[in-house]
């Protein structure tokens, strides 16, 4: 007798999968790039029906109807936020999947309650390096809690952030119980929750068993990575040089702690040269040796970490590191801060897989992704019959 998995996913021969998260986009920067818009077109390069839903970014309604499946070009399903709290409207595109991007933040229960009224099978994406409550040790939390507040806060004066920051840290470990109990209700509507790296499923596991909710609803399946573009190239010859990319505007990534590092490492390293690519950057590097550039596109940017041999980055913290991602399967070598959850990740991710590091762009790969979290509901492969 057929689990009622099985017997639902036996009823087509493809896979109805509805991938949301609450984003505010137009038309024109509708993502396929990276996270959720990257999963969309890979499950549909594998021959299920899989749409991205988002909000759009209009000030006032436009006066026709939002595209809907049949109408619009791109697998874009355009929904209110009312819409996605709303049953009847999931139940309306009867999903065999649903993938939700929420961040397990509580204030989105009613959309994961919406949702799971259409399909059981229902998969979040955590984004999370599991430092969620006090719980995880109190030093480390308050000092996360605080990155993360300053990374909000950046763009205030110093007088006013630095000790606002503190204030939102002392608060934070104060509301710790309250946070924890909210947590535990939505970790028990969630029936999978996916985590990128194996410290934040360990994390949120010890974190699942101390406040009662269940672990074995967790499992570790990485961000995938444009592999057509990312993946090393015999033809490319690697240069002594490093590479760096990143939001440099933005707190969390820490460029003043980047430049010390590349100051030192040039030193030591006469005949290196180093990139570093990004937002935020001012006009000139005032090193001979570092050279500063805008965003490039993928196919650039691929071809300059398939030049380098190292990738080096100094963020205060991460729940994944995508770029990170991009170069290890450029054949870049991965070096980060130590203690950082993204070193020990991509030191350790291969170990007891069998997948040497050249493969990197294999592991990572959108098709791969998408089969892992296929997998999540069909232990038999019942979902893999394309």
């Amino acid at each position: 007798m057929h689990s009622p998995y099985e017997a639902r996913a036996r009823q087509s021969t493809f896979v109805r999968i509805l991938l949301y998260t609450d984003l505010k986009v137009s038309a024109s920067t509708l993502f396929w790039h990276r996270d959720l818009g990257l999963l969309t077109k890979a499950f549909r390069d594998l021959g299920h029906d899989a749409w991205l839903v988002v909000h759009p970014a209009f000030k006032t309604p436009p006066k026709t109807k939002s595209p809907t499946p049949k109408t619009s070009k791109k697998p874009a399903i355009w929904a209110s936020p009312n819409d996605v709290r709303n049953p009847a409207w999931w139940q309306s595109h009867k999903p065999n999947l649903v993938i939700l991007g929420l961040w397990t933040r509580p204030k989105y229960d009613p959309v994961r309650r919406a949702a799971l009224s259409a399909t059981p099978c229902v998969i979040e994406r955590a984004d999370s390096d599991g430092m969620r409550t006090a719980s995880c040790g109190l030093s480390t939390y308050a000092r996360r809690r605080y990155d993360y507040f300053r990374d909000r806060s950046s763009s205030w004066p110093g007088w006013l952030s630095i000790p606002t920051a503190g204030f939102y840290v002392f608060t934070q470990i104060l509301l710790s119980p309250w946070i924890e109990y909210r947590l535990k209700k939505t970790l028990n509507l969630i029936p999978c929750l996916t985590l990128e790296t194996p410290q934040s499923l360990r994390r949120w596991r010890d974190l699942a068993r101390r406040i009662g909710a269940d672990p074995t609803r967790m499992r570790f399946v990485p961000n995938a990575v444009q592999t057509h573009f990312f993946h090393t190239k015999s033809s490319v010859h690697k240069k002594n040089q490093t590479i760096s990319v990143g939001r440099w505007e933005s707190y969390q990534k820490n460029l003043p702690a980047l430049r010390q590092r590349l100051n030192t490492y040039l030193e030591d390293h006469p005949n290196w040269l180093s990139w570093v690519v990004g937002s935020g950057l001012p006009a000139q590097s005032g090193h001979p040796r570092i050279r500063y550039l805008p965003p490039l596109p993928p196919k650039k940017l691929a071809r300059l970490m398939q030049e380098s041999k190292l990738f080096l980055f100094s963020s205060r913290y991460e729940s994944f590191c995508l770029a990170a991602a991009e170069a290890m399967s450029c054949g870049c070598r991965v070096l980060g801060p130590a203690g950082l959850d993204a070193t020990r990740f991509y030191k350790g991710l291969f170990s007891g897989r069998k997948i040497l590091p050249r493969k990197a762009a294999w592991f990572f790969s959108p098709r791969r992704v998408a089969k892992e979290l296929l997998q999540a509901f069909a232990p038999e492969g019942v979902f893999l019959e394309w």
